[in-house]
Order: structure tokens, then C-alpha cells, then sequence
């Protein structure tokens, strides 16, 4: 296959996972340009940068794709106009804020007839690739229903969504639509044969709020007295310096620019005087036709963080937890298989999703284009009529979506 020619508009983390890999995979890719804020030189000798999406756009570069990673209020603009470059495009999640911005790229999308692929990692990863394949093979008879759990984790959940860029739902969106559309993703992939007919949701910022403020806790973790942090496990500098499992969100990770970080940035602040509003848990149910249900929890106040799954069939149980897949059939013996791949990032999501992306600029026809973009679709439309149902309190007759001529 011929390299594809990339630029990269939004180098935090998930552009710069991109970018890793096209690096790192010069028959596939050739990294052409990169764009933003914080760039000060390309992150390669030979590739442009910008400071800016849309001088990225218009300057006269030879490119073939690029992948959108910026804030997602960027989403749909940038989208857009990369399709009207003639570029394909890799469209992190959330597609757009609103449901309005996802129709906007699809008329791009439809207009441009390039590929949108949207970055929902999980379904391209060998666990829940084989997950899949397993839930349709019929081992547990038909789907009556799936239980699954997002469990974000008090950290990560405290880092993102109380002081973080999804704070604020009016500044992007809320928890919900950004965390969990690769939840409905994969709840849509494992259901497609059905179509949900009834979503209802509940759900609300239950902690992360001045109420429960500690009597005595400073504006910021660093000002708050020895006794009050001693017993908060949202301390910045527990969760930042202590422990390293969230520094990957940060370019400079060394303890001085942590310690920096923590003494300067939104991140420093206490967890009860953020000014967010975004929810901290949530439940939604689901009901497809044919009268199999769904639950997707969302739930931050967890130790762990990841996924976990569990299918009621009519014929058997599987139980998945992003490192095994335990088939419990009730005739025969139990088996348990670990696909592999678990412990890297995503499952191994974002290399596979980066080969497929180059394959399907290289093979696909318009019609596959078009069918994976609106594939995509779905778990947004879910996920805005859950929040449509949260926050008016009705359950929600889902009706097909209605596109224009």
C-alpha cells in the first residue's frame, strides 16, 4: 500500500499516540504536519507545524488524511473542514457536542465522500474483537440481556471530569457523551441485528460539590491544612506526584513539572471549588426490540478503572472484564479464555485502529465510508437521547434517525 500522508490537528495525548504510531509505522504513514497551541518545533525533523488547525489546513501541504484530536468544541469545525480539503479523516470521540454538529459532518462527510472514522479504539482491540465474535457465535443462546460497567475511577474521574477539560458540560459535553460513547459503541456492535426502542437515564454530580467541601480545605490542595489533606484521596498531590498513573495526560511528566503543575494549573485545585457541573455517575437503560435490555453504569466513585461486561443468555453467561472472557453455557463446562493484548493501552485500540485507518483509505469504496461513518452515529444518537432522558426525566421512544435528501 502507498503511505498515507497524515497531519495531526491537536498533539495532547491522543494526538501524539497517533503520531507515535505513524512514526513508528513508515509504510503505512508518512507524518506530513502537526498542529498546536503548544507546539514550539515539529516533533520530527522534516514535519511542519502550526500553532493552529486552520493554518494547518490551508497551507499548501500534500497530505491525504488527517486525524482530529483537538478540544472537542473543535470537533465538527475542524471535521468539516479538513472534508473540504478532500482529507480523510480520524475523528476522536465525541463525534460533535451536539447532536446538530453530528449531522453537519455527516453532510460533509456525505458531500466530501471521504472516509470519517471515529476513534472508538475499543472495538478495533484483539479483546473485544474477540468478545464479539464469541457473543455471536450462539454459545449462550440469544441476548436477553447485557449488564455493563464503566467503571472510570475516583482519580482519572476526579482528573477529567471534576477539575479537568469536561468539567463544565456547556464548555463541550457532559460525562456521559464524552466518557461513554465508546460504551454505545460497543453495546450497538454487540446488539446490531436490534434496534433500541425505549432509553431512559438517571443520573447527577452527587459529590464533587461545595456542600461536601471539608471544613477548613483551601481553594487549592497545596494551601489545605496537613489534617484536612491527610484524609482527602483527591489530594493533587497524591493522585499527580505519589502515584503515576494518570502523569501520562501531561507532556512533561518529571516530578518538578508535576510539582509545578500542581502549585499553577487547573489541576492543583480542590475537587470541592471547581465550578463543575458535569455528573459523576450515571445509569442507562435500554430496551431493544424484541425485548432484550441494557444497563450501562457509569461510575466514577470506583479503585479500578476499566469494563466490565455481563450477558444473560438464553442458553448461557459470559462474563468479561477487559483481560478475560469466562463462557459459562448451562449445559457443559465453564472455560475461560485472555486474548491477548490486555495490558497495553486500549487493549492494543489505538495501533489497530491506525492500521485499519490506513487500509480503509487505501481499499474502501464510498459505500463503506459512508456505512462506517453512520455506524458511528449510533452510539452518539444514544447517548444524547440518555442525556435528553436525564435531564427531563422521560423515558424516550427511540425513533430511526431522519436524514436529509
Amino acid at each position: 500500500m502507498k503511505p498515507v500522508r497524515l497531519i495531526i490537528l491537536g498533539y495532547g495525548i491522543r494526538g501524539r499516540t497517533y503520531a507515535a504510531y505513524a512514526l513508528a509505522h513508515p509504510d503505512e504513514y508518512t507524518l506530513v504536519g502537526a498542529a498546536d497551541p503548544s507546539l514550539d518545533g515539529p516533533p520530527q525533523p522534516g514535519v511542519r507545524f502550526w500553532t493552529g488547525w486552520e493554518e494547518a489546513l490551508d497551507a499548501d501541504i500534500a497530505a491525504d488524511a488527517a486525524v482530529v484530536s483537538l478540544p472537542d468544541r473543535l470537533h465538527c469545525a475542524a471535521c468539516s473542514a479538513a472534508l473540504g480539503k478532500g482529507l480523510h479523516v480520524l475523528l476522536e470521540k465525541p463525534l460533535g457536542c451536539t447532536w446538530a454538529e453530528c449531522e453537519t459532518i455527516r453532510a460533509a462527510q456525505r458531500k466530501s465522500g471521504r472516509l470519517v472514522l471515529a476513534g472508538y479504539v475499543l472495538r478495533y482491540s484483539p479483546f473485544y474483537k474477540r468478545l464479539k465474535n464469541i457473543v455471536g457465535s450462539g454459545c449462550i443462546g440469544e441476548i436477553v440481556s447485557i449488564s455493563h460497567l464503566a467503571a472510570v475511577s475516583y482519580g482519572k474521574a476526579a482528573h477529567s471530569y471534576c477539575r479537568g477539560n469536561w468539567s463544565v458540560e456547556s464548555e463541550g459535553t457532559g460525562m456521559l457523551v464524552n466518557k461513554c460513547t465508546h460504551d454505545f459503541d460497543l453495546i450497538s456492535w454487540w446488539m446490531e441485528s436490534r434496534a433500541c426502542v425505549k432509553i431512559a437515564s438517571f443520573g447527577s454530580l452527587f459529590h464533587w460539590r461545595a456542600v461536601n467541601r471539608p471544613d477548613g480545605a483551601a481553594a487549592r490542595c497545596q494551601d489545605c491544612p496537613a489534617q484536612v489533606r491527610s484524609g482527602c484521596p483527591f489530594d493533587a498531590k497524591k493522585l499527580y506526584l505519589d502515584e503515576d498513573c494518570l502523569r501520562y495526560h501531561f507532556a512533561e511528566r518529571s516530578d518538578v513539572a508535576i510539582s509545578r503543575m500542581i502549585e499553577t494549573s487547573r489541576y492543583g485545585r480542590c475537587v470541592y471549588a471547581c465550578g463543575n457541573d458535569s455528573v459523576d455517575h450515571q445509569t442507562v437503560l435500554m430496551e431493544y426490540d424484541g425485548g432484550p435490555t441494557v444497563t450501562l453504569e457509569m461510575e466514577s466513585f470506583s479503585k479500578e478503572r476499566g469494563r466490565t461486561t455481563h450477558f444473560f443468555g438464553s442458553r448461557g453467561e459470559i462474563l468479561a472484564d477487559g483481560r478475560t472472557i469466562e463462557i459459562r453455557p448451562f449445559s457443559g463446562e465453564n472455560r475461560t479464555i485472555e486474548p491477548d493484548g490486555t495490558m497495553l493501552h486500549h487493549g492494543g485500540g489505538d495501533c489497530a485502529i491506525m492500521s485499519s485507518f490506513a487500509n480503509f483509505i487505501n481499499t474502501a469504496s464510498p459505500s463503506l465510508a459512508n456505512d462506517l461513518f453512520d455506524s458511528s452515529l449510533e452510539s452518539h444518537r444514544l447517548a444524547f437521547l440518555a442525556e435528553e432522558s436525564r435531564k427531563t426525566g422521560r423515558t424516550i421512544s427511540v425513533q430511526p434517525p431522519v436524514w436529509p435528501l
